[in-house]
């Protein structure tokens, strides 16, 4: 096993980041790492996947990656208290076919293979990040789903429709 990050050309990757990586041959594993929030998203970590993938799928001795989060639970979402904290307002991409969504990747097309390996959570951008994958193992006892079916459900609409 090897650390492996994208951020530091694959090599070395920090502890205390939000998204952390480790290489194990050819598969890399690709950690959500903020458990006190139950692994929500912020902007750091949105852009660190958004990184972490594009590096897996550029990397020709990569052949598959494995999207879980630390600490128990997959994704609990965006991070709204953190969002609604912020002095600047979230600058989005309001056409879904262009760019980084809010959780980063989840509109990437990646080429190889994608494994969301979900537990505890995976709510809102969190069931967002895991139909992102190719495939999704799920334990027994996970919660996956939109509590506020208000809003956000244009992109899960959208993934599920792709699907």
């Amino acid at each position: 096993m090897k650390p492996y990050s994208a951020a530091t050309g694959g090599e070395d990757a920090e502890t205390g980041q939000t998204v952390v990586s480790e290489r194990r041959g050819s598969v890399v594993t690709v950690a959500i790492n903020r458990p006190e929030v139950r692994n929500a998203v912020n902007q750091e970590t949105a852009r660190r996947l958004l990184e972490e993938l594009q590096a897996f799928d550029s990397d020709p001795d990569l052949n598959v990656a494995v999207l879980h989060g630390k600490g128990g639970n997959f994704c609990a979402g965006y991070d709204l208290k953190m969002l609604a904290n912020q002095k600047a307002p979230l600058k989005l991409e309001q056409d879904v076919t262009k760019g980084p969504g809010p959780m980063g990747p989840s509109r990437l097309q990646l080429s190889k293979p994608l494994i969301a390996a979900v537990s505890g959570f995976a709510v809102a951008g969190g069931l967002e990040l895991a139909l992102l994958a190719d495939l999704r193992v799920v334990e027994e006892s996970a919660v996956m789903g939109i509590f506020c079916r208000r809003f956000g459900m244009l992109e899960c609409l959208t993934a599920l429709i792709e699907i």
